[in-house]
Parts: structure tokens; sequence; C-alpha cells
């Protein structure tokens, strides 16, 4: 799957010869989106980019660092994902690209009716606790955020869809854009339950147990810990937390770890062991182990090459 994955796009590059060297363009449209490769080999600063829809941007190698609107600068690494809102501008610095490492980026832009109609048939099907309201997508504000397991997925599928000439394609692709905003707008709902957990957590179960994984992420929590902060019976609040985030409680509380590990390790002084033990890992093996299936490398490889760059 992976080898196939990086073939379709080196096969992108060798059928359609670079115009451009800092974001030369390939494109693949549909009925309701399109799907984009972007290759750079030259150094650049500021690059903008921008779309007429919501934007979903994968990096697939090398590095960027995304300066957004409301004024952050943000790394953008691989197995990380980026969601820029309709008409919104965001510029782009290239500070690695060469002709030896390009960095490779790729975008599916979404028809903003499409992900409305999706959130729509969402709200009937899987409607959210009355605390959180409805699903809605976010198109005011830029989304970063590391990969799911179903985010990868969703989108090499659909990188296959856009460049092969299959029977059905615009069907097949529909119903992949369909998942992948359903992805969307649950990855979306983890991260503002996290970012307001506190606020909110005096009158939301779900943003209260939330702030427990946070706040506790270092002891050996339990779904009965996050359970009784949410004020539900085990299985009621497995089932609410699943409807609402799309994955369990012990995989949340996993990818927290990860997402807090990664933020500790930019500092090249602390030791895998250290960091492992202050995200709660009782096994350093263990913790390595998670590590590189979340982020694609080992903590130790990881740290000396964001030191590096």
């Amino acid at each position: 799957m992976e080898s196939t994955f990086f073939a379709r796009l080196d096969r992108i590059g060798r059928e359609h010869a670079p115009t451009d060297l800092v974001e030369n363009r390939v494109t693949f449209g549909a009925e309701h989106a399109a799907f984009s490769v972007y290759d750079t080999v030259r150094p650049a600063e500021r690059v903008p980019l921008a779309a007429d829809n919501p934007l979903y941007c994968g990096m697939v190698t090398g590095k960027k660092v995304v300066h957004t609107a409301a004024g952050l600068a943000i790394p953008f690494l691989p197995l990380e994902s980026l969601v820029v809102p309709t008409g919104q501008t965001i510029e782009i610095d290239f500070p690695g690209a060469s002709d030896d490492a390009p960095t490779k980026c790729l975008t599916i832009e979404i028809d903003r009716a499409r992900v409305r109609a999706v959130a729509a048939r969402l709200n009937e099907s899987a409607p959210r606790t009355k605390e959180s309201g409805d699903w809605r997508y976010d198109d005011d504000a830029v989304c970063h955020f590391m990969n799911t397991p179903g985010i990868e997925h969703t989108v090499r599928q659909l990188v296959g869809l856009f460049v092969e000439d299959a029977p059905d394609k615009d069907l097949l692709i529909d119903l992949g854009v369909q998942e992948l905003v359903v992805r969307m707008l649950r990855v979306e709902a983890r991260r503002l339950l996290l970012e307001e957990s506190e606020r909110q957590a005096a009158r939301h179960g779900l943003a209260a147990a939330a702030e427990v994984a946070k706040r506790r992420m270092h002891e050996p929590l339990r779904v009965a810990d996050l359970a009784e902060a949410a004020c539900m019976s085990e299985p009621t609040f497995y089932r609410a937390w699943r409807n609402e985030f799309g994955i369990t409680p012990v995989a949340y509380l996993t990818r927290l770890r990860i997402d807090r590990a990664k933020q500790l390790l930019a500092d090249p002084e602390r030791s895998v062991t250290d960091v492992a033990a202050s995200v709660g890992f009782g096994s350093v093996s263990h913790f390595i182990r998670v590590y590189r299936e979340h982020v694609g490398t080992t903590p130790k490889q990881d740290q000396l090459a964001r030191h590096a760059a």
C-alpha cells in the first residue's frame, strides 16, 4: 500500500514535466472535488495559497512552514494534515527544498455545498450530544492535525481513484470525498473540544473527560476514570465518545500522549526514556513502537531530524 501510493505520485511527476521550480502543480478533476500534487525543488518564502472551497492539504515529503491569517507559523510535516478555509490565503515557506530532496504536498479541494450536505446527513444519522450542538464545518480557522489511520487510508484511496481511469470513477470519488469530510469533521470536533475542555468541563460531560485525559495523561488512566469524569456509565460514555469523535477513548488518549511526546521531543536535551514516562508510558519499548505507528519514525529519529532542520 505504501509503495503503491508513492509510486503513483512519482508517476505523476514523470508523466507531467514540471514547468515551475516552486509549487509546480498537476491537477485531476472530478464532479465535486479536485486533486492536486505540488512539487517544490527550490527554497522559497511566503508563497501564497488559497482556494474557493475548503482545501484539504496533506504533506508527503519535505517540510513547510505555513503562515496563517491569524499570525500563526505552523511547521507542516509528513503524516500531518491542514485544512484551509474557503477564500483564506495562507503563505508557505519551503526551507529545505532541493532537487535531491523535493517538498511534495497533495491537496483535495472539496465543493463547499458538498461539505454542508455531508454535515447535514451526519446530523441525521449520528447526532452529537445536546451540549455539542450540530455537526458543522468551521470555515473560519486553519485546522492542523496529525493524520489518523482513517484519514491516511481515505486519502490514499482517493489519490488512486483520481489518477486511475476506473469504471464509475466519479461515483467512487464522491463516496471517498464524503468519507474524508466525515473524518475531518470528527477530527475538528476532537480538536475544538480539547482546546475548550477546561472552559466547557462544567457543562459538557465529554469536555470534562477530555480535560481529565489532558491533565492526567501521565497516569495509567482507564476508560472508567474518563466515564466517571463525564458522569456517565462506562457503556454510555463509550458510545457517546465514539459517536462524537469516531475513535475509542483509548485511541484518543494514545493520540493525545503521542502529540504531547512530539512537543517534548522538540527539546534536544530530553531523553526518550524521560519523554515516555512524562506521557504515561510505563515501557520505553512500547512507547517507541506506538510512536513509530503514529508518526512513521522512532522518537529518537524524529528528535534528531527536527533538531537538524
